[in-house]
């Protein structure tokens, strides 16, 4: 690629022609036949570094936590038609279904693959599908999008979720990552893969993206995620609806059904184990959505309740928190409901039609795993009417939670207009139950942060 004769090297940079250029407009960049290929604007706060050609760190962005390195091509075309002399494509794919367990957060699932020959294999409950060179065992799991890892990024958004990957033996050659992308000619290209490893990120073209899988080649294995590179805006996606019924206890007068709006290459195994305590419910979940779109709920009987009355869908929710889109509350002797879900952005076009939904979870929470129980967790199920009538710093935590984005604003909005601080505690323990494990024990972090008192009456264990 050759460097244009006008850019400036100096820490001025941002005043050269070729900056300006690219900031009027940020879709073009220029590449080495000459010729103006589309590629996202990446701001100059992020030391870039662009494979065979140039590099260009300003010494005021050193301590930027992570680089960017962009593999090139000589055209998109080639790199999406590119093949591997090592290992071609091939509709032979095996399937296996990993061994799942907790780790030591009791947080998150560990999948476990132990290959015995060379071959293509796909994961049951990721989708992942391995290339592998030889026999070697296989550990992944997934991953939060921590902000800071897009911070730099530019346009650059997430697309899938983020999957670290380790293999001892070295032997994956080639990896194929879900996505959820409905093609067009216009966002047939929108797709890379960031691969995050040593505090750089590494932004990779993919050999060929399928219909439903982004197909790289890979040098070494840490985290690797799929990436927006063009907007998503008015493109659709697979979507999927999943259904959680919340534990009813004996005291309950009401079941709440949770109604998730996710993109499709999300696993479901994520959602049941950040939801573990509620019960699954299975259904035909296959949709279509688009993004910055509202949609809203259809239930059946009309008497329940349906909380909120419409919901944006944004294509960023890749974990760790699987927050509900709506939340259903029914009495707690009805058996069956009728769900669909629309599109009041298409004049209420059903995008998931409506389908009886049978409601036959116990009525009490099975017993979880050992390695599934968390302390946190009981405690707040434990503890819930003694926080309620105890609790005075609701509002200093539920500001906390909101900043980590543990509840939602219209969550925290409920907590701020509520009078009386049992009122208050009352709307944060139902947003608790939304977030699940991962709520509460960072609500019981707060805890001991503000009442350690309290704590240390109700709960010495934890």
């Amino acid at each position: 690629m050759e460097v244009p004769d006008d850019f400036n090297f100096s820490d001025q940079a941002v005043n050269s022609p070729e900056y300006k250029r690219r900031r009027k407009n940020p879709e073009l960049q220029k590449p080495s036949d000459g010729h103006e290929k589309h590629l996202p604007f990446l701001p100059p706060t992020v030391p870039i570094k662009i494979s065979h050609c140039f590099e260009k760190i300003s010494p005021a962005l050193e301590e930027t936590p992570h680089s960017l390195s962009w593999m090139t091509e000589e055209s998109s075309d080639s790199v999406l038609k590119a093949e591997s002399s090592t290992y071609s494509f091939s509709e032979d794919v095996e399937v296996f279904t990993p061994v799942l367990s907790g780790d030591e957060d009791k947080l998150k699932n560990t999948y476990r693959f132990v290959c015995a020959h060379a071959g293509q294999f796909h994961c049951s409950l990721t989708n992942l599908v391995f290339v592998m060179e030889g026999k070697g065992e296989v550990l992944y799991r997934v991953d939060s999008w921590d902000p800071r890892l897009l911070d730099g990024l530019g346009q650059m958004k997430a697309a899938g979720p983020l999957y670290n990957i380790d293999c001892s033996a070295k032997s994956v050659l080639r990896l194929q990552l879900p996505h959820c992308v409905i093609f067009s000619e216009e966002n047939k290209d929108g797709l890379a893969v960031a691969h995050f490893t040593g505090g750089n990120v590494e932004i990779i073209q993919p050999l060929r993206v399928t219909e439903t899988h982004v197909i790289i080649d890979i040098r070494d294995l840490s985290r690797f995620g799929l990436i927006w590179i063009k907007t998503i805006f008015g493109y659709p996606i697979d979507g999927q609806v999943l259904l959680f019924l919340r534990p009813v206890t004996v005291e309950q007068e009401q079941k709440i059904l949770n109604v998730h709006l996710l993109p499709g290459n999300v696993p479901v195994t994520e959602v049941q184990c950040f939801h573990h305590n509620k019960s699954y419910i299975e259904t035909s979940s296959k949709c279509c959505l688009f993004t910055d779109r509202q949609y809203s709920l259809c239930c059946q009987p009309e008497n329940c309740e349906v909380q909120p009355m419409s919901e944006i869908f944004q294509l960023d929710n890749f974990g760790p928190n699987y927050h509900p889109s709506f939340e259903v509350f029914l009495d707690v002797n009805i058996k069956e409901v009728k769900l669909g879900v629309v599109d009041k952005t298409e004049d209420g076009k059903e995008v998931w039609p409506r389908r009886r939904i049978l409601l036959t979870a116990p009525s009490k929470a099975a017993e979880p795993p050992a390695h599934r129980r968390i302390p946190e967790t009981e405690f707040v199920n434990t503890h819930g009417d003694k926080l309620t009538q105890r609790v005075s710093s609701v509002m200093a935590i539920a500001d906390s939670l909101k900043t980590k984005k543990i509840i939602t604003p219209e969550m925290w909005s409920k907590i701020h207009v509520a009078e009386t601080p049992q009122e208050k505690m009352r709307h944060l323990l139902n947003a608790l139950e939304s977030g699940g494990d991962n709520a509460k024990v960072e609500f019981c972090r707060l805890l001991k942060e503000y009442e350690p008192g309290l704590v240390k009456e109700l709960g010495p264990h934890l």
